[in-house]
């Protein structure tokens, strides 16, 4: 009981610290003035900040034993099938399904405005494609680096063929936003276990550096099926009405009130489901994972009583920790962030792009998918990569994201001046730095872009925009308001990779040292004869 306890305790003060700092920079703006808000904000962001630390630390504990078993279990017992069609299918429906209804997404439709089957349909199908992708790359001992290069130039190539297009280069911001919405708090946690599984059973010598980068591939699915849907038929898109959804000015208190009335059997129509939003959508994330989960292990697996009745608990843990955490978000970061964006649009260049990057630099740490990829890259390394050096360098990344992202909405100029070079340099120093920190690189890209950057990060570029051009529709908003989450999925990269590239020279220079002093004992231990 004690070892829970702590457990619980440490859990509670690593998601006090990663959710406070961002409540105080709120807090800040608003006392100094730059971005005021009212007593009723104040009282909602005090709530939220509760809820949500509590909320993440059930879902840190929940996904420990449920989400992530669940793919362990999977990734084993799929790396030893040997009839690939059922590798194929099972991993397809897991990836396509968990994407279906990861909140990321449906927060983003219901904001960019777009037809939400045909937006999260294409995407679902990308991610189940190169889930499955991923999976056979480490079962055939494939090298990573040129799977990523191949499968990006095939992207760059698309998108050629998108951006003469005089319509059609108008969903550019959004196509790379969509690879980032793509893993978020439900859907990482369980790509990482899946390929932590099979690459332990089929990773070979090199299983700790093929454990990663699934994440990294299913991101590059959604940006190839969306461009390739627009291409064949635009018609589910409509970039020219584009206009963001009406964030809701919600009260905290009345929300979790009708919440507890609801699940008290209150009396309110029962088709009023707008409270339990986050509630449904989490159900809906991982109701999938256990169905597609109990029907591939009462055929394979067939795991005990005890382990079942475990893994239950820890969904269970889950969903209450993540639709608490979902659900303050929603009701106490969108408005406020909108609401800061709008504040801060009135004030110099210089102090909204400083702003945005400290806001950047905090984000990160509230997502709670990087908090399970941060805890899972210091295991796999032995300890080597610590879990508060990747965090550090991620913050920094999200914060030049932001920043660049907030320049690039004051100017106005196309996303790709950013994407293209960006992405470039990455797939160069992939060939550079070691493996595991490309793998890793990728997998932080697509992580970082999780509920907290759709959810805050998002309305606050927004709010800058509209308040700067008074446009709240037509493809320039589309293609000035939107891109921040991209920006979020490609800085984390460049990032790790500085921090392979540095570990490197590191390396380099301590194996240089050594072989000086080597030379400089055996020079000593010669005897000259005169």
């Amino acid at each position: 009981m004690g070892i829970m306890k702590n457990k619980y305790l440490r859990s509670f003060f690593n998601s006090a610290i990663s959710i406070i700092p961002i409540a105080v920079i709120v807090l800040v703006l608003s006392f100094t003035g730059l971005a005021p808000i009212n007593n009723t904000d104040y009282v909602s962001l005090a709530i939220g900040t509760i809820i949500m630390i509590i909320g993440l630390s059930f879902f840190q504990i929940g996904a420990q034993n449920g989400l992530i078993r669940v793919g362990e279990y999977m990734g084993a017992s799929l790396s030893k099938q040997k009839n690939l069609i059922i590798v194929i299918v099972f991993a397809f429906l897991l990836g396509s399904l968990i994407t279906c209804a990861e909140p990321s997404i449906l927060i983003m439709s219901k904001q960019a405005g777009l037809d939400p089957i045909i937006l999260i349909g294409s995407i679902a199908a990308g991610v189940g494609i190169f889930v499955v992708i991923g999976i056979l790359r480490i079962v055939f001992h494939k090298s990573l680096n040129v799977w990523y290069l191949a499968f990006y130039l095939i992207v760059f190539m698309l998108l050629c063929i998108l951006q003469v297009d005089p319509k059609n280069h108008a969903f550019l911001p959004f196509i790379f936003d969509a690879g980032g919405i793509t893993t978020g708090s439900a859907t990482v946690p369980f790509i990482l276990a899946l390929g932590a599984g099979v690459a332990m059973t089929r990773g070979g010598n090199r299983s700790k550096d093929s454990s990663f980068g699934l994440v990294g591939l299913a991101s590059i699915g959604p940006i190839i099926t969306m461009v390739i849907m627009i291409l064949i038929n635009s018609s589910g898109f409509a970039p020219y009405e584009v206009k963001p959804a009406p964030l809701p000015d919600m009260n905290l208190v009345v929300d979790f009130g009708y919440i507890g009335q609801r699940l008290l059997g209150s009396l309110l129509p029962a088709s009023d489901f707008s409270t339990l939003g986050s509630m449904i959508e989490v159900a809906m994330a991982l109701a999938p994972i256990l169905v597609i989960f109990f029907v591939y292990e009462l055929i394979f697996i067939k795991l005990s009583l005890n382990k079942v009745l475990s893994l239950l608990i820890g969904f269970l843990v889950s969903f209450v920790g993540l639709s608490m955490f979902l659900t303050a978000v929603g009701s106490t970061m969108s408005p406020i962030g909108l609401k800061v964006g709008q504040q801060l649009a009135k004030e110099q260049d210089w102090i909204i792009i400083l702003i945005a990057f400290i806001i950047g630099c905090v984000t990160i740490l509230c997502e709670p998918a990087v908090h399970v990829l941060t805890t899972q890259i210091e295991d796999m390394s032995d300890g080597q990569l610590k879990k508060e050096t990747v965090l550090a360098t991620l913050s920094i990344g999200v914060g030049v994201a932001i920043c660049l992202s907030v320049i690039r909405t004051l100017i106005g100029f196309s996303i790709m001046y950013y994407i293209i070079p960006g992405y470039l340099v990455s797939l160069i120093m992939m060939f550079i730095v070691p493996d595991l920190y490309t793998a890793i690189a990728f997998d932080s890209g697509g992580t970082a872009s999780g509920p907290m950057a759709v959810s805050f990060v998002l309305p606050l570029i927004v709010g800058i925009f509209s308040e700067r051009s008074g446009l709240t529709t037509g493809v320039e908003f589309y293609e000035s308001a939107f891109g921040v989450v991209s920006m979020v999925a490609m800085t984390p990269i460049l990032a790790i990779q500085i921090l392979g590239l540095a570990s490197k020279f590191k390396t380099m220079y301590a194996l240089h040292i050594v072989k000086n002093q080597i030379h400089d004992v055996r020079n000593n231990e010669i005897i000259h004869f005169n």
